[in-house]
């Protein structure tokens, strides 16, 4: 009799632990808390002279040497696991002999090094989902080449909301092969 009465009371805990779980998580200001998903999610896509180009490798870089996973599928896509209050350098490398690919101009041939161009992301608090999108086109303008950056991100507020913002920013490919090439937002 005490072990069934035992059981029962276990049971009756547990059901009460799953459904305030399940009803927590319904409530935006723990749904951002609680979030299991990677917190920084976003897309990255280049035109080069109107032609799309991929970089093949990216890099990251989390505040005061941090570690942070990066994923990407190849196509544009990435996450970062995030969940942490801080500075992110989401870093994509400009290949100089596929540039002169595109572009058939040799002076990407008289480059030693290829450039990254750099997306420093300031997140403000540890519970924001942040969903971006990267774009850059590189044009030729006289006789220099010009890379225009645009981000678009979201971020969530404590009611489960999403605010918009928008960052812009041109250079040119030297600023970029100097290590200028950096587009600052968040916060």
């Amino acid at each position: 009799m005490k072990k069934k009465w035992i059981i029962s009371i276990s049971v009756i805990l547990l059901l009460i632990l799953i459904s305030l779980s399940i009803l927590l998580m319904r409530i935006p200001y723990f749904k951002n808390r609680i979030y299991l998903k990677d917190r920084i999610t976003g897309t990255f896509s280049m035109l080069v002279d109107g032609k799309p180009y991929n970089p093949t490798d990216e890099t990251l870089e989390y505040e005061d040497d941090g570690t942070q996973r990066l994923a990407d599928d190849g196509a544009g896509n990435f996450t970062i696991k995030g969940g942490e209050y801080g500075r992110y350098k989401i870093g994509f490398i400009l290949e100089n002999d596929e540039l002169f690919e595109l572009t058939q101009d040799p002076i990407f041939k008289s480059y030693d090094s290829d450039p990254t161009l750099t997306f420093f992301y300031i997140n403000a608090n540890w519970w924001h989902i942040t969903k971006m999108t990267l774009t850059a086109e590189m044009v030729l303008s006289g006789d220099k080449w010009v890379i225009n950056c645009k981000v678009v991100y979201k971020e969530s507020t404590e009611d489960g909301g999403f605010i918009e913002n928008t960052a812009q920013k041109s250079f040119t490919y030297d600023e970029v092969m100097a290590g200028n090439g950096i587009i600052r937002f968040g916060l």
